[in-house]
């Protein structure tokens, strides 16, 4: 996989924000933590449009060149993207299993099903998409994501493609935002995967604007790329600063997906100041354990929080933040070295070479009678 160093230490602090928001308790401290929960940390779901569009943008710049040579086919690169993600998916569902007996058996056992299927957020009820490790919603999201990558990547070689779809969501979300009532938007634009790919489809249209310029694009200058860079994050602060003013479904949806590709495109240069201090070994490295530290932070809360509640002299307040993210780090780490990559490199040594069906032939021809 495609390493861009500024990239990959932005997806820590994206996780790092989606940590901050589920520190429920800081809204009960003091007027500072409150106002810095209520209007950055609350914010934080943007950081899954960074993720989706970041998602996009690197699956096309590892990939995209392959499939459309076919160099790669459709099955490997399921199996690759299967061992990415489902790994620690299991085991942090399996370790949210004793924090989730909340319900009959029955619907327990369709909750879990869906979890294990990664179909969880296909359901619009926060009472399926949340359950057991309720950020792995996001995960349901990505398996849809890269199972559609390979057909989008030849559908898009064809430039009515690369018009139609993305315009047809542009009007879609609005018209669907004002038609559906404000109880439903969470769940179908914000969790639904059918919406969210949007961003996905963003990243991906965003690597061939990328992919055409990077020889030639300003942002090879260096001076033009600290204004750039520096730009982008004031554009991004300005969003969330003025977030009050805007619906909430708007900014589930498309508020945030201007300043993410930016933020995405600018910074895949690499050519800037930022770029250099995001460029350290120490974030870089801290980025690669981001995918571990979404999915475990969570449940490092709620267990302390479920310790807590049976001792009570532990604190729950902003005393709690750093020994919480100090545990979830270490327990990424351990989990990505001697768990997540061994499990990575065995799922794809074993069944990349089994190629049991490749349909990017025959779609290819089907595009071209369209085209």
């Amino acid at each position: 996989m495609i390493l861009i160093k500024p990239l990959t230490s932005l997806r820590f602090l994206f996780a790092v924000l989606v940590f901050g928001s589920h520190l429920w308790f800081l809204e009960d401290g003091g007027p500072v933590l409150k106002e810095l929960h209520g209007q950055v940390f609350k914010e934080a779901f943007i950081g899954l449009s960074f993720f989706f569009v970041l998602s996009g943008f690197i699956m096309s710049y590892s990939y995209k060149q392959k499939l459309e040579a076919d160099k790669t086919s459709f099955t490997n690169f399921w199996v690759a993207r299967f061992a990415r993600i489902y790994p620690m998916h299991f085991i942090t569902l399996l370790l949210a299993i004793p924090l989730s007996f909340n319900t009959d058996l029955v619907s327990w056992v369709n909750k879990l099903l869906l979890n294990l299927a990664l179909l969880q957020s296909f359901v619009p009820s926060d009472g399926f998409y949340f359950t057991f490790n309720a950020v792995s919603w996001s995960l349901s999201d990505e398996m849809f994501f890269y199972l559609c990558f390979p057909l989008l990547v030849l559908l898009f070689t064809n430039k009515r493609f690369r018009l139609w779809i993305p315009l047809a969501y542009l009007v879609a979300i609005p018209i669907g935002l004002l038609l559906i009532k404000d109880v439903f938007h969470q769940a179908l634009f914000y969790i639904n995967p059918l919406t969210r790919i949007g961003d996905f489809m963003a990243g991906m249209l965003l690597y061939r604007l990328y992919e055409k310029r990077k020889d030639n694009e300003y942002l090879n200058n260096r001076r033009l790329a600290n204004i750039a860079e520096i730009s982008t994050l004031g554009l991004l602060a300005a969003s969330m600063y003025f977030h009050n003013y805007v619906p909430i479904g708007f900014r589930y949806s498309l508020y945030y997906l201007l300043p993410m590709c930016l933020l995405v495109y600018v910074f895949s240069y690499s050519r800037g100041i930022i770029s250099d201090i995001l460029s350290n070994k120490v974030l870089v490295y801290l980025g690669d354990l981001s995918f571990g530290f979404y999915l475990v932070h969570v449940l490092v809360i709620r267990y302390y929080t479920l310790l807590q509640s049976k001792v009570p002299a532990l604190p729950l307040d902003a005393t709690a933040v750093v020994p919480l993210f100090v545990v979830t780090l270490v327990l990424t780490a351990a989990l990505h070295k001697y768990y997540e990559m061994p499990m990575n490199s065995y799922i794809r040594r074993i069944y990349s070479s089994r190629k049991i069906f490749d349909l990017t032939a025959s779609v290819r021809r089907q595009l071209k009678k369209a085209g």
